[in-house]
């Protein structure tokens, strides 16, 4: 990739000529002195698992939880230099400025919220970086290529494929984008927390699959793509409650065995789990009201140490979009 210098002095006009000669980002607005961004969450995934061809895969299910980011600058003298408490988050903001060629000249102070959970399998370090990351767009006033983002987040962790504001078949080892299924199913979910946390790259570190397994997961594999394919949000939660139930026969987690009956028992649509995570999560119809959201988590708050509710982002994919960048 070819690195430009770009200064408080520099152009739209020759930043367009820069990314039309092939750079991973485009300008979009001039520069500013603060930037904001921020990034939906997964709730863990709607299938995890191997394909026939060998190939590991994921479904998004966006849902709304959020990580914010605030990143300041002001120049220096020598190096530039980031002020972040997250080593992964100060990585990202470190590498937008050497794909900007800024080695110099300027000082990034990063700040971050969020209102999900961390280590549970939803997400939180891939939406803090991502946070980062569009929050240094709108501060250099530039828009990086989804592509780009897959390759800078692959450098770090495996991840969700969170910088695509629809679900999506993704290899999150390899981060590359295996087919966007141009929808997101309509769920409300109640989420039930086992405790403790679960590392992403350690987690990722020791995958095996059974050929057994993997025709399982191929043939679930299929039956998610057709369930996309005609928008049918029962089928989808049959898909994400038989994920669970494999996931939860091949490491052995009686939690989720657990959870799984409980959602039988009450007529759920189905269950998601976070495959690297902690949490399991409850799907029933975006219709349900509080009250019965409150019956159901009574019912399940015996089963683990923390329950709460969220629902997805089952809106147009350009609502979601903007959303993410304001």
């Amino acid at each position: 990739m070819i690195e430009a210098r770009v200064g408080p002095g520099t152009s739209l006009e020759h930043l367009s000529a820069l990314a039309a000669a092939g750079h991973a980002w485009r300008p979009v607005a001039t520069r500013r002195s603060v930037g904001r961004g921020k990034s939906f969450a997964s709730f863990g995934e709607i299938v995890q698992g191997r394909r026939a061809d060998g190939e590991d895969f994921l479904i998004t299910l966006p849902v709304d939880l959020w990580s914010t980011c605030r990143v300041s600058s002001e120049p220096v003298d020598g190096p530039s230099a980031v002020e972040a408490t997250l080593p992964k988050s100060r990585r990202i903001a470190e590498e937008m400025l050497r794909l900007l060629g800024l080695g110099s000249g300027i000082r990034l102070r990063i700040e971050l919220s969020r209102d999900m959970p961390v280590g549970k399998g939803l997400s939180s370090s891939t939406a803090d970086m991502l946070a980062v990351l569009r929050a240094c767009e709108e501060l250099f006033g530039v828009a990086v290529r989804e592509t780009l983002v897959s390759r800078l987040f692959t450098e770090i962790e495996p991840h969700e494929a969170l910088h695509y504001p629809v679900s999506v078949v993704y290899n999150h080892r390899r981060g590359r984008l295996m087919k966007r299924l141009d929808y997101i199913p309509d769920f409300q979910i109640v989420a039930v927390d086992a405790g403790g946390e679960v590392c992403t790259q350690t987690y990722n570190s020791n995958l095996a699959f059974t050929p057994t397994f993997i025709a399982e997961y191929e043939h679930l594999y299929q039956n998610a793509l057709s369930a996309f394919a005609a928008r049918d949000d029962a089928a989808i939660a049959r898909c994400a409650r038989r994920s669970t139930e494999l996931h939860a026969a091949r490491t052995g987690n009686v939690f989720l065995d657990r959870l799984l009956a409980q959602a039988d028992a009450m007529g759920a649509l189905g269950l998601l789990t976070a495959h690297s995570g902690t949490c399991g999560g409850i799907l029933l119809p975006s219709t349900v009201h509080d009250h019965e959201l409150a019956q159901v988590q009574a019912q399940v708050a015996h089963l683990g140490v923390a329950v709460f509710c969220t629902r997805t982002l089952a809106a147009p994919a350009a609502v979601i979009r903007e959303s993410s960048r304001s």
